[in-house]
């Protein structure tokens, strides 16, 4: 892989964009979401009943570059890769390949 200077634009190609990506469960989620501007708090997740599994994740993946998820059991790790599969509907968010929008 090779180092860039700090500001330098990489010229890579992009081959993964996630963007501002959410996923919510429970029920009228996207409505919740919409209504908060898409960013609402933890407290106000729990007070409505909604688990935010995946909350306002945003990753950039590059030719050449390895990709890897880590994180604490329960963490969302499993949702977000379901999410960038198109396995699980998103509830906000984009996710961007290569080869075009797939949400």
């Amino acid at each position: 892989m090779t180092a860039h200077a700090a500001g330098a634009a990489d010229p890579r190609p992009i081959l993964l964009s996630c963007r501002n990506l959410w996923k919510v469960f429970g029920q009228r989620a996207g409505e919740f979401l919409a209504a908060r501007g898409g960013r609402p708090t933890a407290a106000e997740l729990e007070a409505a009943g909604l688990v935010g599994a995946v909350r306002d994740a945003s990753i950039e993946v590059r030719e050449g570059e390895n990709f890897i998820v880590m994180g604490l059991s329960g963490s969302g790790k499993s949702t977000l890769l379901r999410a960038v599969n198109r396995l699980n509907v998103t509830s906000r968010g984009n996710v961007l390949v290569k080869s075009g929008d797939r949400t």
